[in-house]
């Protein structure tokens, strides 16, 4: 995690030079968008936390500073460091996959970082994204469990938390709470929220159209860390169609404004198909949701699977290229510093290799079986199983069967391969 502060310089032409400065800092109620001074500042202290982190645990100052420059340094190489950072109340978010410092969470976190770059035997998780429902309401055309869509729940609400106090003790700092739609399980989530224990964050993903003010309110007094709603087009109709349910879109702007008037963090996802992907949509979506009031926006490629199976999806390059230039342009340009941060796993994940397959996370479907991520439809393993962190160091040896490498990134990819 590189928290010190630089300069991007954009290395392709075209900035909008009309984006520009009057939104340099994004404000709506406690949550906001920061940078010059106070991200310096709060990127200091991070760096510093990190420090006394790797002290408290390996005790030898030289190898304690040694691992500590490892996992401030890494995110460079990830594209995860921006000069820019989210605030909410009186902590601090780097990008939608890190959880707020300070916070046991955020701790849990660095200690999982650490045993990675320090090659430690001990096998950690840093989050789940966990699916507690197959019911759904619409018909999107990118589900990815659209075969299993309004099956039967299996999973009680205890064996929600039984699961996730089982990944707490691997030492997670994220739930991504998924389905179907989650807030078809209010009660269930808001007694997740109250029964787990300290040192995680907690996300759920939403479509957004039945989240009203009261279950914003109920989130946040229950611990929730903030709300991801899928936003798939700047323009209504397009939104809706992409849905099929008419009407999504306002109300998924609704329930935004009810998540920023809680006090909730919130992110918008977008599956961004060819169709959709051009300079003049990418910025009229991230405009949107800057006006919203999101701290975060998370762009996802399209893959064949559920409703997408055996159909031709995927991102054309032209269209990679474009996204991955507007991810820059939104992280790094300064005319576009009070807009939310992106996030891009895709790229990411071309770029270095994958992060799930138990390496940073794994996905748990509704029935309570663990999948290398939320894309391979593989069942592997139960995750009540007796023998988790042997099957977690399986799968991490097994790594993932779905990444795409770029030609260059073969060499940065050896970082994790070294983690496994």
């Amino acid at each position: 995690m590189n928290f010190r502060c630089k300069t991007f310089k954009m290395k392709k032409p075209g900035v909008n030079k009309n984006a520009s400065n009057k939104f340099s800092s994004n404000k709506t109620k406690n949550n906001k968008i920061v940078a010059g001074l106070e991200y310096r500042l709060a990127s200091l202290l991070i760096g510093m936390n990190v420090v006394w982190l790797a002290l408290l645990r390996y005790k030898n100052p030289w190898r304690a500073f040694h691992l500590a420059a490892k996992v401030i340094n890494t995110r460079d190489q990830f594209k995860t460091t921006h000069p820019k950072i989210a605030k909410r109340a009186n902590k601090y978010y780097m990008n939608l996959h890190t959880p707020g410092w300070p916070s046991k969470a955020f701790n849990r976190g660095i200690h999982h970082s650490f045993n990675l770059v320090s090659q430690s035997p001990d096998i950690s998780l840093f989050s789940v994204v966990f699916a507690i429902t197959n019911k759904c309401g619409f018909q999107c055309e990118h589900c990815v469990e659209w075969e299993n869509l309004n099956r039967k729940d299996s999973l009680s609400a205890y064996d929600l938390v039984t699961i996730i106090r089982r990944f707490h003790h691997m030492g997670i700092s994220q739930v991504h709470l998924s389905g179907g739609e989650p807030l078809n399980r209010l009660d269930d989530i808001l007694f997740i929220l109250d029964s787990v224990p300290e040192g995680i964050d907690f996300w759920v993903f939403t479509n957004g159209y039945n989240l009203s003010a009261e279950k914003a309110a109920r989130l946040k007094e229950h611990g929730m860390t903030g709300v991801i709603i899928s936003l798939d087009h700047h323009e209504q109709e397009r939104h809706d169609q992409f849905r099929g349910i008419r009407g999504s879109y306002q109300r998924a702007l609704q329930s935004a404004q009810h998540v920023v008037d809680s006090g909730l963090l919130l992110a918008f996802s977008c599956c961004a198909t060819n169709e959709f992907i051009s300079m003049n949509n990418l910025e009229s979506y991230a405009s949107v949701c800057r006006e919203a009031g999101a701290s975060f926006i998370q762009f996802l490629e399209p893959e064949a699977v559920g409703h997408y199976r055996q159909k031709n999806v995927a991102l054309n390059k032209k269209n990679k290229e474009l996204l991955e230039h507007f991810f820059y342009r939104l992280n790094f340009d300064a005319s576009y510093s009070g807009y939310p941060i992106a996030s891009y796993p895709a790229m990411i994940k071309r770029h270095n290799g994958c992060p799930a397959s138990g390496l940073h996370f794994v996905y748990i479907d509704a029935d309570g079986f663990v999948h290398a991520c939320p894309f391979n439809k593989k069942k592997l393993f139960p995750a009540s199983s007796t023998i988790l962190e042997k099957n977690i160091r399986s799968l991490r040896e097994t790594g993932c069967s779905m990444i795409e490498f770029t030609s260059k990134s073969k060499d940065s990819a050896k970082t994790l391969q070294l983690h496994r």
